[in-house]
Order: C-alpha cells, then structure tokens, then sequence
C-alpha cells in the first residue's frame, strides 16, 4: 500500500479552490515575479555550480565563484538598462509628437481614399499618448523586477544553497525515487536544457539585431537587444514582441526605408535561429503548438504581468511535469488498491502448514 494521503474532493469545490489560489498569486504578482526571476537565474546557472561540487570544489568555494559571476553580469546590464529605460522615458514626449504626426497623417490619407475614419478616431487606445504610455509602461513593469537587484540576488543565493545540498545528497543516493528532491531533479533539468538551449540560441539573435540596430542608428539598441534576448523564451510570439518596438522606433526616427530594413533584419536572423538552430537542440518534448504557447502567454500574463508573459511558456512546462507526477501518483495507489491482499498461511508451532 502507498503511504501517500488520498483525498476525495468535490469538483466545485476545488474549482474554489483554484480560483481563490489565483487571486491570491496576482495580488502577490510583484513579490512572486521576484522569487521566479531569482528560480530562473539559479537554475541558468546551477550547471556551473554542480560542475564545481562534482569535480570536489569546497561548497563554500563554489557558491561565491557561481553568485560572484551572477553578480557581476547582473549588475553591469541592470545598469546598462536603467541608464536606458530613463533616457526613453525622458524623450517620450518627442516619440509623442512624432506618433501623433504619423497618426495624423495616416489618417488623411485613408479619408482621401474614401475610407471613413470616423470611428477610429473615436477609439482612444490608438491615440499617440496611450501608444506611448503603453510602451513606457510596459517597459518599466519588466525591468522593475530587474530592478530589484539585491532582493534577487540575495534569493538566489539562497536557492543555489539549496541546489548544492540536494545535488551533493542526490549523488550519494539519499532520496527515495519517488521523494521530492529527484522530481524537482527531473523538472529542474527540464528547465535547464530548455533555458540553457533558448539563452545561447536568443543570445546570438540579439547580438545579432543589437548590431544591426547600431549600423542603422536606431536608438537604445541595447536595450532593444536585451528585449529580443528575453522574448526568445516565448516561441512564436516572441519575436513579433522583440520586432514592434525597434521597427516603430526606427519609423520615426528615420522612416519607412529604415524601419523595412529593421523587420527584414529580424525575420532573417530569428528565422535562423527558430528553424535551423534550436530544432537541432530542442528535442519533441519541448514543443509546443502555437495555440498552447499563445494561451501560455496570455494566462501567465494576465496572472503576473510582463515578467509571467516571459516565463510562460517554462511555468507551464513546469506544471506540465507537476501534473504528470500526481497522475503516476494516482495510478499507482489505484493500483494499490486494486491488487488483493493474499493472506500468508498459517504455520503450526512444529513448522506445518496448517490442516
């Protein structure tokens, strides 16, 4: 029999349930974006940590040469951004004026095709002081969580402790397979084949745009890149998310001509990398249709903001392997359950089977 608790529900009741757990992680969304940036990170870089503890690197050693790098790389691009973020948003009221030109202008030439625009007109979301204050706004709740450099680093911290202790008993064999610690095992290298596979892989994509968005002085380019390199964890989508800003960006700044070139640049090197690259990493588990990755995208983002659109797609995969392991859980009780108990057969004091 399976010592694991069993336990009868009632649907509408754990329909409740859920939706009260939800309420209560979007309240929570701030401080839980900081904890899953923190998880990210120490699971990108758990590989160099394991690396160390499995070559007989003192532990101690270990966790300050792996958090020394992680601080060091973290605070030179949190920098580099928050120089980045300001100086946009101190020039959103030229990017302003220069929408509402463009605004202006496309629709002249749309009524002197005979269109009617009169109820375009009327929908302020198209207005140029929303368009800008969705991106500004957009950009500040991703890199808030960034921002919040010491909470993060000092969560991961703690985390790559725990991934130290768990890796050193798991070599020694101390977990039962069914325990805890090996499932986190499994579902953590779940996330690090597939974060470590995306990172390098996004990594060149936007090496790639950064650079063409310096030959055709687009601005902020680093930040533009660091944008692509984040959204090349959401497949599909993400690249029509890296695309829109730089190519907006660069239709105002210089117009039509360069923001072609900026589109074409970026097709050409995400489609690369999508269709060349990562399929030859990427094995049939990781895939995922383009309805589930967009779903993923829209229900992580609605539940946690900017941060949970980007992590969609791993949190899913995450609860992908939670749910797997409680079904094998239930199988394996019904299973239980099911087999008969053969009692053992009585024996005389002599040692005979009983008449």
């Amino acid at each position: 029999m399976s010592s694991r608790p069993k336990f009868n529900i009632h649907p509408l009741l754990a329909g409740a349930s859920i939706v009260i757990i939800l309420a209560g992680v979007r309240e929570i969304a701030p401080v839980l974006n900081i904890f899953l940036v923190a998880l990210l990170l120490a699971v990108a870089v758990s590989p160099f940590l394991t690396w160390q503890l499995r070559r007989g690197w003192p532990k101690p050693i270990s966790l300050a040469l792996t958090i020394l790098i992680v601080i060091v790389i973290m605070g030179f691009v949190s920098t580099i951004l928050g120089v980045a973020i300001n100086n946009i948003v101190g020039k959103a009221p030229f990017y302003q004026d220069k929408i509402a030109e463009l605004y202006h202008s496309g629709l002249s030439a749309l009524t002197a095709r005979g269109f009617d625009v009169s109820e375009v007109q009327q929908l302020d979301v198209f207005s140029p002081d929303k368009i800008v204050g969705y991106m500004t706004s957009f950009l500040q709740s991703i890199f808030s969580t960034f921002g919040n450099f010491f909470f993060v680093v000092l969560l991961m911290v703690f985390i790559l402790i725990e991934f130290a202790d768990i890796t050193i008993k798991a070599d020694r064999g101390e977990f039962a397979e069914d325990s805890w610690q090996n499932r986190f095992g499994d579902i953590s290298n779940d996330l690090k084949k597939y974060v470590t596979i995306n990172a390098v892989a996004g990594l060149v994509a936007a090496v790639a745009d950064f650079i063409l968005l310096l030959i055709l002085g687009v601005d902020f380019a680093v930040l533009w890149g660091f944008l692509a390199f984040l959204f090349s964890f959401i497949p599909n989508i993400g690249f029509v998310l890296s695309v829109v800003p730089p190519a907006l960006l660069a239709l105002l700044e210089f117009g039509w001509g360069h923001c072609v070139l900026v589109v074409v640049g970026y097709v050409i090197f995400n489609s690369i990398i999508d269709n060349v690259v990562k399929p030859r990493f990427l094995g049939k588990e990781f895939k995922m249709s383009i309805l589930v990755v967009f779903l993923s995208l829209l229900f992580w983002g609605w539940l946690m903001g900017a941060i949970g659109a980007i992590l969609g797609v791993p949190l899913t995969m995450a609860v992908k392997r939670i749910v797997d392991f409680a079904n094998k859980d239930m199988e394996a009780d019904g299973r239980a359950v099911e087999e008969p108990v053969v009692p053992l057969p009585e024996t005389k004091p002599g040692g005979t089977d009983a008449a």
